[in-house]
């Protein structure tokens, strides 16, 4: 749905699905109709859409499209984009779109309100599985496929800001988010489980000023229980330095999405029809507390 308005922009999709995979349809839900369609040449998946703007994902394109005319804007080719992978910023004052560029690992960034050419980031050396653009647009996560890391980056300049982990073994990431003022970067892996980390020193070692209103608590990601030996402190071991998440919800359901809410809540969708509401404490780490578990009716 864009904004407040009445239009919906969705895709085909299940055993029978209602329309082509290969379209992309504009529906009026106030008047229960079709008012455009835009036909590509394979199957549509993934798509993103703003007030002036809709984003069709294929497995080798990127297709930008004028959402008043239709026409093409830009077109871009990818790399082995078989889940449809794009990030785009959902601020109304940013227009951030990335996506997996031209070899395995590279990140492409674009900034469709600026002439200023954005860089193209190495975030990993294996496949990108997942990433994410923060609303307004200043910061990019990735996953690789091994879904051991989450990196973030700063979208200008593409420096590496910070690496978290997920955990030592391999797991499906499903989602990225960062929550609206960049305090928090999350994600869902393929383990049933959310992971919460704070992101407040990053930012604040970028500006400043930019948290003077919006944070009034600091959370502090967990380290490795192993720093506390001091054996270990003679190892140089990125996995020892590494921060983990300071809040986790687990979930039985091991296929999900999730966004963060106001006053430290999150709220997750899972593949069977339930939606969760949880919440985290950020002056401490540990799990969620459930506050709602229901059926999508």
């Amino acid at each position: 749905m864009i904004k407040t308005t009445n239009i919906v922009v969705l895709v085909g999709g299940g055993k029978n699905p209602r329309f082509p995979l290969n379209q992309i349809i504009i529906w009026d839900d106030s008047k229960k109709r079709i008012l455009r369609i835009i036909r590509l040449n394979s199957t549509v998946l993934n798509i993103k859409a703003k007030m002036d703007r809709i984003i069709g994902v294929t497995d080798k394109k990127i297709y930008i499209f004028n959402i008043h005319t239709l026409r093409i804007l830009d077109m871009y080719n990818t790399f082995e984009n078989t889940n449809g992978i794009i990030g785009f910023s959902s601020g109304d004052f940013a227009s951030v779109l990335a996506f997996p560029f031209e070899s395995k690992g590279k990140v492409k960034v674009i900034n469709s309100n600026s002439t200023s050419q954005l860089p193209v980031i190495q975030a990993h050396e294996s496949k990108i599985a997942c990433l994410s653009v923060s609303q307004n647009g200043s910061l990019l996560a990735t996953a690789s496929d091994k879904g051991t890391l989450i990196r973030v980056y700063n979208v200008v300049g593409g420096k590496l800001l910070t690496e978290v982990r997920r955990g030592s073994t391999s797991a499906e990431i499903r989602c990225i988010v960062f929550d609206e003022f960049n305090k928090y970067v999350g994600c869902a892996s393929g383990m049933g489980t959310i992971h919460i980390f704070s992101i407040v020193s990053v930012m604040k070692n970028l500006s400043e000023n930019y948290y003077s209103e919006n944070i009034k608590e600091e959370p502090k990601n967990r380290k490795s229980f192993l720093k506390k030996f001091n054996f270990f402190d003679k190892i140089n071991s990125s996995y020892l330095n590494s921060e983990w998440s300071f809040a986790k919800f687990r979930i039985n359901e091991h296929k999900s999405i999730f966004t963060f809410l106001d006053d430290n809540k999150i709220c997750v969708l899972t593949s069977d029809g339930k939606y969760y509401i949880a919440s985290f404490d950020p002056k401490k780490e540990g799990e969620c507390i459930k506050l709602k578990e229901k059926y999508k009716s």
